[in-house]
């Protein structure tokens, strides 16, 4: 036997050591780069420069169009969603109905048998009372077989069990739809987010040629010092929509109380938000880390993963 353990390929098992070389059950790693991250002040949804830029209560930044356009499609999807749960609310009404009604007529008819035995203690009455019960679904007397002769099967109903054709596999029943939520939600965070939380922002452009060509790293700048702003934190005043650096907040704005661009009153903290960071291939700044775990390995995850090359001995060395 090797004297190191994960050397050891002689077992009657795969150790996870051989899994993972194999490409089997292993979670991949990999460190993103500067490109992979949005520039500040872009949309999160075109992944463009906005037009009309608007912040969300969390700080991130959309275009006007593109956020709203998402809710209005959240809202259509919500509305044939709360459709779909109306009808199988009252499908579900309807058969709790008429459980109610056939439960009603199975007491009655108890009752009526119950009835007819107190009046009658005669045991012919009571045998054809249980005769009756015995009778077919057509309500004729059983039928007895002759000598000789061979029993008519119905074939429909030995059909009906055979699950293994397509004309009667048996279906699953409907996966029972959940009450809908009817708010619409930020696409980026997941939380409640209404038109009227929409806040303008005014971006101050700082290389329009930069603008024109589609945008970039530093495209726009703070309103005061015009610093392009790259991967420092933006503070955006809610009351005039003006973006500023958050050492110029402390330099020179948290003194006065008022916006040093429109000279509007600040009330406090609450007149503050704090936008979204441009992202950057530093591990300071933002995760840069992704994990992917794949269970099976296959050929065209391969394709996907290693850019169309398969390699030999599956995964090992490869990152």
């Amino acid at each position: 036997m090797s004297r190191h353990s994960k050397h050891s390929n002689d077992r009657m098992f795969f150790t996870a050591k051989e899994r993972a070389d194999a490409g089997y059950s292993k979670t991949r790693k990999e460190v993103m780069g500067t490109d992979c991250f949005l520039p500040f002040g872009f949309c999160g949804l075109s992944l463009k420069a906005p037009k009309d830029p608007v912040a969300t209560p969390d700080g991130n930044i959309f275009d006007r169009e593109a956020i709203l356009e998402c809710l209005l499609q959240q809202k259509l999807e919500i509305q044939a969603q709360q459709k779909k749960f109306d009808e199988q609310e009252r499908k579900k009404e309807q058969r709790l109905k008429a459980l109610d009604q056939e439960d009603e007529l199975r007491q009655l008819e108890e009752f009526t048998r119950a009835e007819q035995g107190l009046l009658s203690q005669d045991l012919r009455h009571k045998r054809a009372l249980e005769q009756a019960e015995s009778k077919g679904s057509d309500g004729g007397p059983e039928k007895k077989l002759r000598k000789g002769e061979l029993l008519k099967v119905d074939k429909s109903e030995l059909r009906a069990k055979s699950f293994w054709t397509k004309e009667f596999t048996p279906t699953a029943a409907p996966t029972e739809i959940k009450k809908v939520d009817t708010s619409t939600r930020c696409p980026v965070t997941g939380k409640k987010l209404k038109v009227k939380d929409l806040i303008s922002v005014k971006m101050d452009v700082a290389d329009q040629k930069l603008l024109d060509q589609g945008g970039g790293k530093g495209v726009f700048c703070c309103a005061v010092s015009k610093n392009p702003i790259v991967f420092q934190q933006a503070l955006l005043l809610k009351p005039s929509g003006v973006v500023i650096l958050e050492s110029v907040w402390k330099d020179i704005v948290s003194k006065e109380m008022k916006c040093p661009v429109t000279g509007k009153k600040l009330k406090g903290e609450e007149d503050i938000l704090k936008l979204t960071t441009g992202g950057s291939g530093f591990s300071a700044h933002n995760d840069v880390e992704a994990k992917s775990f794949s269970m099976i390995r296959s050929f065209t995850g391969d394709n996907r993963t290693q850019q169309g090359h398969l390699p030999r001995a599956g995964f090992a060395g490869l990152h």
